[in-house]
């Protein structure tokens, strides 16, 4: 039976490959993003408004709390967008003194375009961990990329 120590030492150098192959993401992450700017004139936090509209207008409040900004960074990046010609506003039918924000045919086009180059960066075949052993039971943990549509 191994000792508490042992069982310490195995748990932190599983830690470790796991940290490694989460830097390692990282990494293919922060290329494809530099890469990434090269080809568009839409920053990240642009994109990420973007990417929450894909599919339905949204209210203002809301899209600031789901892009985790502040309601006047937003509007900053709405209405650069808007400039763009990425995003509009609408008025809300049920409600006149609400504003949603709709992506553009256009703003669709370009987030298309972007799903699809990051898609051609991203590694083929995505690095795993080997099975390790997790409490009680056996467990695979692996580095997972989630569909993006």
């Amino acid at each position: 039976m191994p000792t508490l120590v042992e069982r310490h030492v195995a748990a932190k150098s599983e830690d470790l490959e796991l940290a490694g192959l989460l830097l390692s993401t990282l990494r293919i992450i922060k290329m494809a993003t530099a890469a990434n700017k090269e080809h568009s004139h839409v920053s990240s936090n642009r994109a990420g408004v973007m990417w929450q509209l894909r599919e339905r207008p949204m209210r203002s409040g809301d899209l600031a709390q789901r892009c985790a900004m502040t309601a006047p960074a937003l509007t900053e990046h709405v209405d650069s967008l808007a400039r763009d010609g990425l995003v509009r506003r609408l008025e809300d039918p049920a409600d006149r003194r609400v504003v949603l924000v709709e992506l553009t045919a256009q703003g669709r086009r370009e987030l298309d375009e972007q799903h699809a180059e990051v898609l051609e960066r991203a590694p083929a075949d995505p690095p795993s961990l080997a099975r390790t052993q997790r409490g009680k039971g056996d467990g695979e943990i692996g580095v997972r990329y989630p569909p993006l549509s």
